[in-house]
């Protein structure tokens, strides 16, 4: 399986998609970039670059968060 972040590239059975900012290969959305002509993005990568003229930082992961963990509830 190949992948590629070219816009314009036809897609087959052994060729993928990929974000040209974080290289993931799975998202709801591909969205063009209007920073870097011709590439693609995934969702997350092309909203933040539409909301914040720039590219989404590397290290810009979601946190793991677990609602709940770690809180009680008391029902006194």
């Amino acid at each position: 399986m190949s992948f590629t972040d070219d816009a314009a590239t036809k897609l087959t059975d052994s060729l993928r998609r990929r974000c040209f900012n974080c290289r993931t290969a799975e998202t709801t959305v591909w969205r063009r970039s209007n920073l870097s002509a011709g590439k693609i993005l995934c969702n997350k990568c092309g909203l933040y670059e539409r909301t914040h003229s720039r590219c989404r930082p590397e290290g810009f992961a979601q946190p793991s968060t677990k609602r709940g963990a770690g809180m009680t509830v008391s029902t006194d």
